[in-house]
Parts: structure tokens; sequence; C-alpha cells
């Protein structure tokens, strides 16, 4: 992440693959982004929990699925509020593992 950042001379965020934060957890992600934690979004899921946890420890986003009512409930919390995206948000084809927006990985 640091090497890239460095070779890189606009604004970006560092986006996770798809459920990475149950896939592989929070401390993984931490270690790929490192320093650069508050610029970037942990996709976890259908995991209220992970991206509650993700977000207490310094990511700035977090991708949940999650039906309206919970992602409701997770909004009522000042801390997460606005930080909580219930959909992956689109990113240039030329950087993304993905052909298409509704392909899966």
């Amino acid at each position: 992440m640091d090497q890239l950042l460095l070779s890189w001379d606009k604004p970006f965020l560092a986006l996770s693959a798809e459920s990475a934060g149950n896939a592989f957890g929070i401390r993984w992600w931490l270690e790929v982004v490192r320093s650069w934690a508050g610029r970037s979004i942990l996709d976890c899921g259908a995991s209220p929990t992970i991206a509650r946890q993700a977000l207490d420890a310094g990511i700035g986003w977090a991708i949940c699925r999650v039906s309206a009512a919970q992602f409701r409930a997770l909004e009522t919390y000042n801390d997460y509020r606005g930080r909580i995206l219930p959909l992956r948000p689109p990113s240039s084809c030329r950087h993304n593992l993905r052909e298409r927006p509704h392909d899966s990985l």
C-alpha cells in the first residue's frame, strides 16, 4: 500500500474484495492498508458485527448488506452514521477485478 501511494499521484480509497471482512478478517485488512486504514473500505458481507468492529478499528467505511431495519439501527450510532455502505461503490474498470459492476468475484 505504501509503495502504491508513492507511485500514484491522485487521491484514492482502497476497496477490499467482496466479503473480505468475513473471509480474511479485520486484522488482515489493517495489515494490507496499514496507516491508510481511514482511507479504505472493507466489504463485510452481511455481517453487521464485523462492520462495526471494522469501523471501531479505524477503517474508514464498511460495506454491509443487511436489511433496511438493521441498517437503520446501525445508523443510529453517531460514529457509524454515513460510514456503513449498503452496496459496493463503483470503481474504475481499469483497476477493478471485475469486468462489469454486477459480476461476482
